[in-house]
This record gives C-alpha cells, structure tokens and sequence, in this order.
C-alpha cells in the first residue's frame, strides 16, 4: 500500500492519535479517511475548504459542525427511507395521542 507522509501541527497530531486511540484505529488509518474524503471534495469545496481554514479555528470548528450535521441528516434520512419502505399507515387522520405512540412503537419493534 503507498505510503503519503503530512506535516501537521501539534495539536492536531493529537487530535489524530486521540481519535485514532478512541476508535481503536491507527493513526494511519484516520489520516487515510481524512485524504480520502478531500480528494473526493470537488475543486470549489475544496476552495471554501482553503478558504475557511484561513479565518481560524473557531471557523473551522463551525465549518465541522455544519459538515457533519450534513452527513448524519443524510444517514438519517436514508434510514428512514429503509424503514419506511414496507410501512402502511394504519391510523386514521384524528388518531390520539396514545395511538399515534402505540403505532411508533410497533413499526419500530424488532420482530
């Protein structure tokens, strides 16, 4: 497997080894995932990239946050849409309370 060498800050080596330790994965390993996905970026995301990492971390940090909240709505809806694929409604429009709870509870049950 080819071998990419980076130069980094400290404090992000240590994000790196502290994320690697977490997820019991290598450093490498993390690394690899993170070039992975930056060469998948197109060129004008990876512009926006350059370009927010200009105005420092607290812009990073938001930047990250908005990123990934992105990528767990799309997870989510796509687990919905798995879920849902076999669902028929089964209540009437003017369902109580405790009916719209006993419906949630039954098309979530593991059978």
């Amino acid at each position: 497997m080819p071998t990419l060498s980076a130069h980094t800050d400290e404090a992000t080596a240590s994000r790196v080894r502290e994320m690697a330790k977490l997820e019991d994965r290598t450093p490498s390993q993390i690394t690899a995932a993170a070039v992975r996905w930056y060469v998948r970026l197109s060129a004008s995301a990876r512009d926006a990239l350059r370009r927010v990492e200009a105005q420092g971390d607290r812009a990073i940090e938001e930047a990250a946050w908005a990123a990934g909240r992105a990528l767990l709505d799309r997870e989510y809806k796509a687990i919905l849409d798995r879920g849902l694929t076999n669902y028929t409604p089964t209540l009437p429009a003017i369902a109580s309370d405790e009916a719209i709870l006993a419906e949630a509870v039954r098309i979530t049950r593991h059978n």
